[in-house]
């Protein structure tokens, strides 16, 4: 009864106020009926909040209410209008309400790395050295983006100027057949808005030429050749000897000068964890030591797998840092990064040392091999001596403080600890050093202090080397050249290095993250690469028959490049020919023998 009251009390209300409505429409037409139906609905939305506060609620008036909003913005042709505009409202509230959790979430993860890592802090500062700073500029180079530079033929061939150039030559068609890293130029270099040192200008136009676009009317234009004088004039100013020698220099050396003169191009860290890309150079400083400390001496073999996010960390900081350092898209689109994990045979610890490189060198043993094999010896665990394991070092250190204290003829003889250097250094190194060292001990001034620390070695360890994020471009040296510092000469190994050019050669089987078990796609980095380029190390002419063992004083260099439809060419400085079956080619002598420099591009 009480409820069939209430309904009839609220229905009664809203047949009053529809019905007051109506009359005064009725009889004043000047009034707006839009503006009328909207004071009908005030009346009821207060009547319905003073009766929900003083009697009951009013389930039933809400209802009739909804329904009159709908009927009247439907009749008078503004229910489009008002969605709209509700739409627009709830997009701004959930834009607002985001923007609110995105700032309380930094400002909680700020405030608690600030008062959880101040002690690591204040014990670990990142020396100056290390210090990293952004060279980010956002560049579009118009001119390389024109229809006409897009590569269909092959390529004109280059002027060779004299014999030192040869490698130079064959640099610069490899280079020029890199799409990727053509693309990365178009968007990265614009000389319009910023200011390059002139090397810059004149390498994009020797580039642009090299992909110059022949049409088959015009096919006769293809023999044009292309000058390098001034590309060499502007080299030559910052690398005066480099092509001044009485031999050919080396191509790898070459390609690393070139990629350190073209050090002006902006740069683009690739980590897992794309949240760091976000913060600032700071934290990221202090996240790298916070990390750095998190894995010294705390990761066995028994308990890696609860390290595991570490390691990733320390690899996503590592590599993200030495981007940054680089400062240079020539770099990055070449720049991979390995992982040394060192392992104790004695305590079981685990070290880790990333060192990035961009030119990915292979030893060449006497043995026949295909590159692929060669690759996956890159993995190979190795037994390493010359390097202590700072976890026994410390170990050490306190037996020797507690024995080395002997009494000796009513004396006390002189405490004699040994100096061990640390595992490895942790922090970014060139490419191009070596990761050891090797442990010197003091020597005692006693007999039994001597037979003490003579009777300790250090204990050995295995080291395996992973690869911890790959390039755009992957750029592979096969070490043949070996120099022989008491003869003075270098020798070359002409063991046979089986190619496949036309396979797709996939690398992710030696990712780190294979290493660490993990089986999530989503970590699980695919590595495949399509090969574009070959440069052959070779004294003789390739067009040539006969292909005899390579005279390292007279290096010559050819090339194999891939075009844009799948079309390869060899490229002998100012001759060009066409190659119909590759995977023939590449099983011929002169190709498994001689075979240097490899240029391979990541698959989308």
């Amino acid at each position: 009864m009480w409820l069939l009251s209430n309904v009839l009390f609220e229905f009664t209300i809203y047949l009053i106020v529809d019905n007051i409505t109506k009359f005064i429409l009725i009889n004043t037409k000047k009034e707006n009926r839009f503006d009328v139906f909207l004071w009908e609905c005030l009346f009821l939305g207060f009547s319905i909040c003073f009766i929900t506060v003083y009697h009951h609620t009013t389930f039933i008036l809400t209802v009739f209410l909804l329904l009159h909003i709908i009927g009247i913005l439907h009749t008078e042709k503004r229910l489009k209008l008002t969605i709209n505009r509700i739409k627009l409202f709830i997009h701004v509230f959930l834009r607002l309400f985001q923007l609110t959790i995105n700032c309380l979430y930094n400002f909680i993860s700020n405030y608690t790395h600030h008062y959880s890592s101040s002690k690591v802090l204040i014990a670990k500062k990142l020396p100056e050295k290390y210090l990293y700073s952004y060279h980010l500029k956002l560049t579009n180079d118009l001119r390389l983006q024109q229809s006409s530079l897009v590569q269909l033929l092959p390529r004109p061939g280059i002027l060779k100027l004299h014999e030192t150039t040869c490698s130079l030559n064959i640099l610069l068609q490899s280079l020029a057949s890199l799409n990727s890293f053509y693309s990365s130029l178009q968007r990265n270099i614009n000389l319009s808005r910023f200011n390059y040192d002139p090397i810059v200008s004149t390498f994009l136009d020797l580039i642009s030429q090299l992909r110059a676009n022949h049409h088959t009317t015009e096919y006769k234009h293809a023999n044009t050749l292309v000058g390098l004088s001034s590309f060499i004039s502007k080299l030559s100013t910052i690398y005066p000897d480099l092509l001044t020698k009485p031999t050919t220099p080396d191509i790898a050396e070459l390609f690393q000068c070139i990629t350190d003169a073209l050090n002006h191009f902006s740069v683009i860290g690739q980590v897992h964890n794309q949240k760091l890309t976000t913060l600032s150079l700071d934290f990221l400083n202090r996240m790298y030591i916070e990390t750095e400390a998190q894995l010294h001496n705390k990761v066995t073999v028994d308990n890696i797998d609860a390290q595991t996010s570490y390691i990733i960390q320390y690899i996503d900081l590592t590599w993200l840092l030495h981007h940054i350092q680089l400062g240079s898209i020539l770099k990055h689109t070449f720049s991979g990064q390995l992982l040394h994990a060192y392992c104790c045979n004695k305590c079981s610890h685990v070290r880790f040392c990333a060192e990035p490189f961009q030119i990915l060198i292979l030893p060449v043993s006497k043995t026949t091999i295909t590159l692929e094999q060669l690759l996956s010896q890159l993995t190979k665990i190795e037994d390493v001596d010359s390097i202590s394991c700072s976890y026994c070092s410390s170990q050490t250190n306190q037996d020797l403080e507690r024995k080395s204290t002997v009494i000796k003829n009513g004396t006390i003889l002189t405490k004699t600890i040994p100096t061990l250097s640390p595992l490895v250094n942790t922090h970014i190194q060139p490419f191009d050093q070596a990761v050891s060292s090797t442990a010197n001990i003091s020597i005692p001034l006693s007999t039994h202090t001597s037979n003490l620390a003579t009777s300790y070695k250090s204990d050995r360890m295995k080291c395996q080397t992973l690869i911890a994020n790959f390039p755009s471009i992957l750029c592979i040296q096969l070490k043949r050249l070996f120099y022989d510092p008491v003869s003075r000469t270098t020798t070359k190994l002409n063991t046979n290095i089986i190619i496949e050019p036309e396979k797709i050669l996939d690398l992710s089987h030696i990712h780190y993250t294979t290493w660490l078990g993990l089986i999530d796609s989503s970590m699980i980095i695919p590595a495949r690469y399509q090969q574009t380029g070959i440069c052959l190390n070779s004294s003789n002419n390739f067009h040539s028959s006969s292909m005899n063992q390579t005279n390292s004083n007279s290096k010559q260099y050819v090339c194999l490049y891939r075009t844009d439809n799948s079309q390869w060419f060899l490229s002998d400085n100012e001759h060009k020919t066409e190659i119909n079956e590759i995977d023939n080619i590449c099983r011929t002598l002169c190709v498994t023998e001689n075979c240097y420099l490899l240029f391979y591009e990541r698959c989308s």
